[in-house]
């Protein structure tokens, strides 16, 4: 999604050049930011990232100030003695006087910026504007370049595998495209996420094997392309009998790698394993969102009623707790009960959740909150079967839609 600042004080000007941004397909209001002047245009370069700068070279330094000639010249040498910090790939100037274009020329020496002449006589500079912007359209495609400070999408969803996790959210009732990334096979999926006459951008990957190492690599390749704002992490998992029902949803706090630790020799001759437990917790205010939807005992009931396959008696209901973690599948209480001695609390296991909490703690800047939430599809013993897989991956999708639901809200 490309980011657009124009700078213009003239209201007609504005309107004009704002239109002909806008006639552009897949650029959308939200994507264009406005400032009047030159001091309002350093502040929201400051604080956020664009990829596209529209400049008046006439401007105003500040709002209580008249317009000059080559005033919007400070914006670009403010951006070059920063480096590369704040500015944006590609700046375009325009202005419709001969004096400001002249003193713009030099500045403007730039293989990647232009100066457009602005003419309300003709539409010139329009097709000119709008070649351009197209052009650089079809530059900003992910692996995102990286800034430091801006995200690319609103969310990322990773899923264990494509079947049946990835399949469930893609049932979802949202209009998914497949999105490529260059010089990355993996299959992404992307959509739009409409609320309030804001639209949302949600990408999802499947990882491509079980695991802790295949989850951890498909969440930081997908980080790095997309560069989301949240990660959520969905799917089934391996519930504690008694804590928790079939189809429950476990919201992960804390997530913990159960395997993790040395295998020591005891006094007795005996080898035995002493845990190394390095915990990820989960943001409190993403903790305050769960325990939110934790508070509807109802939330996934229409859900469960409307799944037509097999399925528990049960009505899902929502926990948060502990998570472990680990590389093995299991299907035996005891090595359940041995994850227990690890954490009093622990309500689930599963194989990846620990492993994406972690990459998305030590991911470059801008760093994505992580929430990671799975449905109960079985209790790890040697009873385990896959009977219930597909409702559980199910219900974790359909959760997901309330924490997109609850999560996504326009700004105020």
């Amino acid at each position: 999604m490309i980011k657009i600042l124009l700078v213009e004080d003239d209201a007609h000007k504005r309107t004009t050049v704002a239109e002909a941004i806008l006639s552009v397909p897949t650029i959308a209001e939200d994507m264009l930011d406005i400032s009047t002047d030159v001091a309002d245009a350093k502040r929201k370069l400051r604080d956020k990232g664009y990829d596209l700068l529209i400049l008046d070279i006439h401007l105003p330094r500040r709002a209580d100030k008249q317009p000059e000639p080559g005033g919007g010249l400070e914006v670009l040498r403010w951006l070059k003695g920063r480096g590369k910090e704040h500015r944006p790939t590609y700046i375009i100037g325009t202005t419709a006087y001969d004096a400001s274009y002249e003193l713009a020329q030099t500045e403007f020496n730039n293989l990647i910026w232009t100066i457009i002449p602005f003419s309300f006589s003709d539409n010139a500079w329009k097709e000119r504007l709008v070649a351009t912007v197209r052009l650089i359209l079809d530059q900003i495609v992910p692996p995102y370049a990286n800034d430091g400070v801006t995200y690319r999408s609103d969310v990322l969803v990773v899923a264990a595998l494509e079947d049946p996790e990835l399949r469930a959210v893609l049932s979802l009732p949202l209009s998914w495209e497949e999105a490529s990334v260059r010089f990355d096979a993996s299959r992404y999926f992307r959509a739009k996420y409409e609320r309030d006459e804001c639209v949302f951008d949600i990408v999802c990957v499947a990882a491509s094997d079980k695991g802790l190492s295949s989850a951890a690599i498909a969440t930081t390749k997908a980080i790095h392309a997309f560069r989301p704002r949240y990660v959520v992490m969905i799917g089934i998992c391996a519930g504690v009998k008694g804590r928790v029902e079939l189809g429950d949803i476990v919201v992960a706090d804390p997530s913990w790698d159960w395997g993790s630790g040395k295998t020591k020799l005891g006094t007795d001759g005996e080898e035995f394993f002493h845990p190394a437990q390095y915990q990820m917790r989960l943001d409190e205010s993403l903790r305050a969102l769960a325990i939110e939807l934790k508070a509807k005992p109802d939330l996934l009931k229409p859900f469960a009623d409307a799944f037509s396959d097999n399925k528990p008696s049960n009505t899902p209901q929502i926990h948060v707790g502990a998570f472990a973690s680990g590389a093995a599948v299991l299907q035996s209480r005891a090595a359940v009960e041995k994850i227990l001695q690890h954490h009093k609390d622990l309500k689930a296991v599963d194989m990846e959740v620990y492993s994406v909490m972690y990459a998305c703690h030590i991911a470059s800047m801008p760093r994505p909150q992580c929430i990671a939430a799975k449905a109960v599809s079985d209790f790890g013993d040697d009873k385990k079967a896959d009977d219930y897989q597909l409702y559980a991956a199910n219900m974790s999708a359909r959760f997901l839609l309330e924490v997109l639901r609850t999560l996504l809200r326009p700004k105020d």
